[in-house]
């Protein structure tokens, strides 16, 4: 009996021992795959030719005519990343409402790869333009706005706002007062035919696994002014002033680029 009780002592010692031999070293393990996705920001700024808009500041235009900005909003949907062969990775249902106060945007995962560049629309499409802002939760940048980017007689969304001042005397010897030239100035940009498509396609960037991306965008606004007199073009709520709005919306395609 005393030898049937060490032979299966044995035998247990024996089992354990394979068991645990058969154990797989945590060092031998594979590797967790790398994430095809990762997460994707846009970073704005304004800048006056290569000067950074402060909002206190006066800047001057390609013209030389003075000017100084109070506020510069934007709606931005439509965007797609651009892949390095040319084919495009759509975000859609994406409405950006780019202001000062709200520069950075987290777009969510996308996929890992090489682009080239990104494109997006300076407006909102027709459908979702004629929709009521009031639907909207407050959290949402198509919901009514302080100040207001929507006109309330239901022609639709400001795309594009833009108030300041500027010099219009002619000898452009306006002094500030109290930071602001005594000439008011705005662009109210709105109206389906006003959106303007934007291309940056020549910007090479990656997503890469494992850190997150910042894209950083900047709007010129020298050249969303290029070719405006603001002597005498400087205020237009684009109704009535089509030709001075189209004129600035026209400049918007030339006005964005991707920081390196």
């Amino acid at each position: 009996m005393k030898t049937l009780i060490k032979k299966l002592a044995l035998s247990s010692a024996l089992i354990a021992v394979v068991v645990t031999g058969c154990k797989k070293d945590p060092k031998e393990e594979s590797p967790k795959p790398a994430s095809q996705e990762q997460d994707l920001a846009l970073v704005f700024k304004n800048v006056a030719g290569t000067s950074d808009v402060d909002f206190i500041s006066a800047y001057t235009t390609n013209s030389a005519q003075k000017y100084t900005l109070s506020t510069v909003r934007f709606y931005m949907s439509g965007i797609s990343l651009v892949k390095s062969d040319g084919s495009e990775y759509p975000l859609t249902g994406q409405y950006l409402l780019v202001d000062p106060s709200v520069s950075h945007f987290h777009l969510g995962k996308v996929p890992v790869g090489n682009y080239k560049g990104l494109k997006f629309t300076v407006g909102i499409d027709s459908v979702t333009n004629h929709k009521d802002p009031s639907t909207y939760a407050t959290t949402n940048p198509l919901a009514n706005q302080t100040p207001s980017m929507h006109w309330s007689w239901n022609s639709g969304y400001v795309f594009m706002m833009i108030e300041g001042s500027c010099d219009t005397t002619a000898a452009g010897t306006d002094a500030l007062a109290s930071g602001q030239y005594h000439h008011s100035m705005f662009f109210h940009l709105g109206m389906d035919g006003l959106t303007r498509k934007v291309e940056l396609n020549n910007s090479a960037f990656s997503i890469v696994s494992g850190t997150d991306k910042y894209v950083y965008i900047k709007t010129d606004m020298n050249q969303l002014l290029n070719g405006v007199d603001l002597k005498t073009e400087n205020q237009s709520h684009t109704m009535g002033t089509m030709m001075l709005a189209t004129k600035v919306a026209n400049n918007i395609p030339n006005a964005f680029s991707i920081v390196p």
